[in-house]
Formats: C-alpha cells, structure tokens, sequence
C-alpha cells in the first residue's frame, strides 16, 4: 500500500447523512474500545463507542470520546452529534471547543467553527500543541471565506455509487479511451483467503467494471490480467497512458522495481508484458506519475527538502548513461512544508495535485500548476466543489468525456473511508412545489433546510401557508430535507434532474416520511 495513502487513510473516515459506521470489526467491547482510545486506534475506538451508546447505553463520557474519534478520522457531522450531545449532557472539558470547532470545520461550518476555535484559544492557551493547530484551523476559515461563493455554482457531485464504492476505500480512479471501462483501486476484499491488515482493510489491488446500457457501472470485480491465475495481486496500478489504451503497472520483488504494460482491446486488458525500463524503487514509496514516453516521472518521496514529510519530485531517464537522473524537487512554489501527493499530469505543461498545504480547508487540497521556462508556477487551489475541508486527492480527467473530472474523496454520503465521485457542471433551476407531511397534510409557514450533503451548497427556503416553496436549485442534486413536527420526525429528498425534464421539479409535492432513528436523539445546541 502506498505510503501517502496510508497517512490519508488514518485521518479520512466519512458517514452519510443521519446513519452509523458499518463495523468492519465487530464485537468491540467497551473495554477494547477504551484500549483501541489509549493506542490512539481512533477507527475500532469508533465502533466501539457507538456500538455501546446504541446498544448497551448513553454516556456523556463515551459520547465525548465518540466525538474526539470522529473528529480524528473527519467524520464532522458525526462527531458534532456526539459532541453537542455530551456538552448538553453536562460533560466539560478543556478541550471541549477545540474538538467543537475542528468538527464544524470539517463539517465546512465555518463561523460555528471559528467561534469554538476562537473560545479554545481565549479560555485554555496551555498546549501549545493544540494552539498552532488551532491557530492554523483559524487561517484556513479565512481561506475557506475566500473562495466560498456566495451564490450557488452549477456543479453536480455524484458518488459512484455501490457497484463501485464499498465500506472500504477506493481511490484512483482511471477510464478506458472508449469510455466502457473504468478501473479503480480499493481496499475491499476480492478474494475468499484473503486477510485483514491492522487497520481493518485488505491489501490494495486493481478492480474494473463495465459501463451499462443504462450508463450505469457494472459492480467492480478484481482485474484479470494473466489466465489461468484467480489473481492480479502483485501488480499496481499506475496510470493508463498511450490515450487511455494501455495500462501501466508496476511490480516490486527482490527489492527492484519493474514496469510492465497492458494493451486494452475489445473491452479487455491483456496479459502484461515487462518494459526493459528498469526505474529506482524510490520512484513508488508515494504515487507516480509517467509522461507517455515513460522517460520522465513525477513521484512522491521522502527527501531532504521537507523534513520528515512527503514531496513532489521528478527524474528523468538518460538513454545513453541508461539509468534514471537524481531526484530533483520540483521546488517551492509546489512542495510546502506540509504533505503533497497525487500528481496527474494533464500534459507536460499542467499539473494537478494534492497538497496540505496552509492555503487551503485543512486537509489535502486539490491544486493546479502551470509549467513554463522558470519551471513549475505557484499553485492555485481549485476550490469548491473539489476541495472540501476533509481529504481529497487522486484528481482524474477522462480523455473521453473531458467535461467529467473525477476524484477520491470523503463527503457526505461516503460508504467507507474514501469514495469515487465525479463532477459535472450543470445549471441553476427554479424549483418548489407543496411539501407535505406523513399524512398528506401542508407543512405550512416553516423554514426548512435542503441540504445537499455532497458540497454543502444548501438551501433554505420558507413554506407559505399552503405549504408551497419556491426557490434555486443546482439541477442534478438530491437535496435532503428533515422537519421535526415536535411528535415525530420527517424526512425526503428533491431533486431537479439533470440534463432538466419539461415541468420536473416545478409544482410537485414533496412527501416527506418518518425518520427511523437507531436510537434516541440527544438534544444539541446550534452556534449558527
């Protein structure tokens, strides 16, 4: 498994909309649970925590711990709930606003953030550790208001969905030059022997998976490369290159590295063939990324420019010398003193990657950088909707349908610890209609939140006394909607569909239903 993405995985774990974290490990007691807390295992810490507030009983004290786990692994809205709930519960604690404000950042609330940071700061300024996090957290607000919009931006986030996305993660995404077939790596399990690792996921392997008749994606399967094996194991996948119909691996034994590459024909990949390019084992301690010739690679590496972090650098292969250049930084303007990762080059002229640098929302970023004759130029992080305050990487462009960008990232309906999404720009729409309640009665004069779970772009809209609203809407988006009626709570979904269908989303009543909750809800507090 690639280093960089190992760190990611520690701090990225996501939860959608009102639902609990599908234990990979079950049977976590209490007592492991508070072992798992010491070890600082926040993910099975996790699972046992809410597995005994679901089941057994509530305590402030382990809704507090669920929270600081949460928050750990970027699970905003989730260690919100368990925060507030234990606040109200009457539990305090030094550190209280400071788990607060990290989760309304991740939860890309950023004035409720703020004011928890803001507190921290002001009332317990002794460790010095948490005050430059703090400190830190407080200037990525600043950005985040810089380039948050005002208004509403035409761009649908769609998560890949199950036949692609599993509890575990799933990560670089690439698409043949026909656009049949994608391939994706993940952590899920593909085969019946296999073993978990200690951090609850299984060794990295390729998957692929058709396109449909309906456009749809065909459930991932793991790739088959050589026939007569069950098994692909040893490869790694790198990129597609020659216009997406080649694939490039690479294999590591006898501590030496190896390329190899799989022609695509007729929907499938053949049996991989070795490249007599021998590159430096370094070159896949982090992602890589090959210009099509295979002479030059950018690559991701412990170096001396960046003390114990990771860096982009890149080398070049000399033919006639036949051995690769030293590794050379690709500078300042692109290596911070924080993590960088993921590069893809569009061409030899444009770089995308990811970045913890401090100009950005807390995590890894997404950023684009030009090259011209002084090099590489200061980055520019993309924004919203690709970056959020939690971790995003692995930036992808079809060559097929250039107007479609996919990304690894952890949001709100994630189904593990990072999804596939793509993103499409779409329109603006008018929609409203009636809502309506269970029973078919208006839910009248009431101020409502659609939220859009995946970009954060909700909406709020007020019902008149006939329950109608009207208001804008990003077309493509499924907005989810809860009402508490005081006995019950209710929740739906809208959607205006994209491309837009005559008088969908113009007058329709939206019914909403009754929210099945796993347990009881705890009273919490709101900042905003």
């Amino acid at each position: 498994m690639r280093k960089v993405f190992l760190f990611w995985l520690a701090c990225s774990f996501f939860l959608s909309t009102g639902g609990f974290l599908q234990a990979q490990v079950e049977g976590i007691s209490i007592i492991s649970a508070e072992n798992y807390f010491l070890d600082k295992d926040y993910r099975n810490a996790f699972v046992g925590f809410e597995d005994y507030l679901l089941n057994i009983k509530y305590d402030r004290d382990v809704s507090y711990k669920a929270g600081i786990c949460a928050c750990r692994l970027g699970i905003g809205k989730r260690a919100i709930f368990h925060l507030q709930s234990a606040k109200s519960a009457g539990k305090t604690d030094n550190y209280l606003s400071y788990w607060l404000g990290r989760s309304f950042l991740q939860n890309e609330q950023w004035d409720s953030a703020a004011v928890y940071l803001e507190q921290y700061m002001d009332v317990f300024p002794v460790d010095k550790s948490f005050q430059n996090e703090a400190a830190t957290y407080l200037k990525h607000i600043e950005f985040a208001k810089t380039i948050t919009f005002d208004t509403l931006q035409p761009f649908i986030i769609e998560n890949m969905g199950p036949g692609i996305n599993s509890p575990y993660s799933e990560f670089h995404p690439m698409i043949t030059f026909d656009g049949q077939t994608m391939l994706l790596s993940s952590r899920k399990k593909g085969f019946m022997d296999e073993k978990l690792f200690d951090d609850g996921e299984y060794k990295e392997k390729i998957f692929i998976c058709r396109k449909q008749e309906d456009g749809s994606w065909s459930r991932s399967a793991p790739i088959k490369l050589n026939e007569g094996r069950n098994r692909d194991n040893d490869f790694v996948a790198i990129q597609l290159i020659n216009n997406d119909s080649k694939l490039l691996l690479f294999k590591i034994f006898q501590d030496k590295a190896h390329l190899y590459v799989s022609d695509y024909a007729d929907g499938v990949f053949k049996a991989p063939y070795q490249i007599p390019i021998e590159p430096d084992p370094r070159f896949f301690t982090g992602d890589i990324f090959f210009l099509d010739d295979l002479k030059t690679c950018i690559f991701t590496m412990d170096g001396n420019t960046n003390y114990f972090q990771n860096d982009l650098y890149t080398s070049r292969y000399d033919d006639k010398a036949d051995k690769w250049s030293v590794p050379v930084s690709l500078g300042k303007n692109i290596n911070t003193n924080r993590e960088e990762g993921s590069p893809f080059l569009v061409n030899d002229s444009t770089l995308y990657f990811s970045s913890k640098s401090d100009k950005g929302l807390g995590q890894y970023d997404i950023y684009r950088s030009k090259k011209d004759k002084a090099g590489w130029g200061i980055p520019v992080n993309i924004g919203f909707p690709y970056n959020t305050a939690n971790n995003d990487l692995y930036f992808y462009i079809s060559k097929t349908d250039t107007g479609a960008h996919y990304i690894s990232s952890v949001r709100g309906s994630s189904k593990g610890l990072a999804d596939i999404y793509r993103v499409r720009r779409t329109e603006i729409a008018k929609g409203g209609g009636k809502l309506v309640d269970d029973v078919g009665d208006p839910i009248a004069n009431t101020r409502l939140l659609f939220e859009d779970v995946e970009n954060f772009q909700n909406i709020t809209v007020t019902t008149d006394s006939l329950g109608k609203f009207n208001a804008d809407f990003v077309a493509g988006v499924n907005y989810y909607v809860f009402f508490n009626t005081g006995e019950k709570m209710l929740e739906g979904n809208f959607r205006i569909l994209f491309p837009r269908v005559h008088g969908q989303g113009i007058n329709e009543d939206l019914k909403l239903s009754p929210k099945i909750f796993a347990k009881p809800e705890a009273p919490v507090e709101s900042v905003e």
